[in-house]
């Protein structure tokens, strides 16, 4: 009896023992546990976690808001770009400029060029069509970027047409040729925003990017690699590494390397089902607090993620900046650009140093 009592307290342990090496590898997969949320600890953690300084070039994205001016206003010295958004052609064509003038003299002061951004308004799918194929409104279009970057001496323009049909990829090209030829000559540059690609898909979304002539014809290709996971899809990863390195090798096979910036996320996103909710920084932080959760940092990644009764979420601090930034410049690369300013953690820019 002792023998057999004996044998049961043995299988008891290994079975403990199994348990909890069990719960110890599901914690750490796919992240490891940060700290509980309803106290200081978290936040402390957020304070003090080791980041590594790195040299790089830095384009920003500085929306029409306070927090994303006031943040650039701060951090100025950091960047080697601004790119003040707001600027869009309408649905009739009509190009509308907007740049905050305390955005244009914190660049001047701080030696940054100034770089637009010009969407088509909403992404709206048929006037992008519009732009890029009917002459009256692609020549008015273009008279009016150029005649906005040179009258207001601006360094150049980012073109953010998105939503462009895929069979109008020749003619994004031709625009983009024929745009770059005029800005040339009056010495600006011109820079594009392109989804993150890992092979040259013709269809969907990204179909009417040609990375290969972009990168012939335009200064710089600016790599958006987020919304890998977006508002519309499952609950994951925003811009994971193992993607992010897929896109950079993809860029460096058909753009040359002194081209090409690539573009992380600075927010997050709470997802319930498949319904996600754009969230700073400091509002993924405040809430992982108020629902007293753990919050976990997924290595694999690079990014911070929780999740509370039907949420999950996934957002981006110091650490995930770090992890991207120093991924890119393993591949020689030294620009990045983030969306957006403003939704940040503060201590990015403990990471961010302005390279000469």
């Amino acid at each position: 009896m002792a023998k057999l009592d004996l044998r049961i307290l043995l299988l008891l342990a290994i079975l403990i023992t199994t348990v909890s090496c069990i719960s110890l590898l599901m914690m750490q997969q796919p992240g490891r546990r940060v700290l509980q949320g309803n106290s200081s600890s978290i936040e402390e953690y957020f304070k003090t976690v080791p980041l590594e300084r790195l040299e790089v070039k830095f384009f920003g994205w500085v929306t029409p808001d306070d927090e994303s001016v006031n943040s650039f206003l701060t951090n100025a010295g950091k960047f080697t770009w601004v790119s003040p958004t707001g600027s869009v052609i309408d649905a009739n064509g009509v190009f509308t400029q907007k740049v905050d003038s305390r955005v244009v003299e914190a660049a001047r002061r701080s030696n940054v060029s100034i770089v637009p951004l010009v969407a088509n308004s909403g992404f709206d799918r048929s006037l992008a069509h519009r732009i890029l194929t009917d002459q009256d409104v692609r020549r008015r279009t273009m008279e009016s970027i150029v005649r906005f970057i040179v009258e207001n001496n601006f360094s150049g323009v980012n073109i953010d047409f998105e939503n462009i049909p895929p069979e109008d990829r020749g003619a994004l090209n031709s625009y983009m040729r024929e745009l770059a030829s005029i800005l040339h000559s009056h010495g600006k540059i011109v820079t594009i925003d392109v989804s993150g690609k890992t092979w040259d898909d013709t269809s969907g979304w990204g179909g009417a990017w040609d990375y290969r002539a972009l990168g012939e014809i335009c200064d710089y290709v600016c790599i958006m690699c987020y919304d890998y996971h977006w508002s519309g899809s499952e609950a994951g990863p925003i811009g994971p590494l193992g993607w992010l390195r897929q896109v950079v090798e993809h860029a460096l096979s058909t753009i040359p390397r002194e081209k090409i910036i690539i573009g992380i996320p600075f927010y997050g996103y709470r997802w319930l089902g498949r319904n996600g909710v754009g969230l700073t920084f400091k509002q993924a932080l405040e809430t992982a607090k108020n629902v007293d959760t753990q919050v976990f940092l997924s290595e694999k990644d690079g990014e911070y993620h929780y999740s509370y009764g039907s949420y999950e979420v996934w957002f981006q601090g110091a650490k995930s900046v770090e992890l991207k930034a120093s991924t890119v410049l393993s591949y020689g690369i030294d620009k990045i650009a983030a969306w957006r300013v403003g939704q940040e953690d503060p201590r990015v820019w403990e990471v961010i140093s302005r390279k000469p």
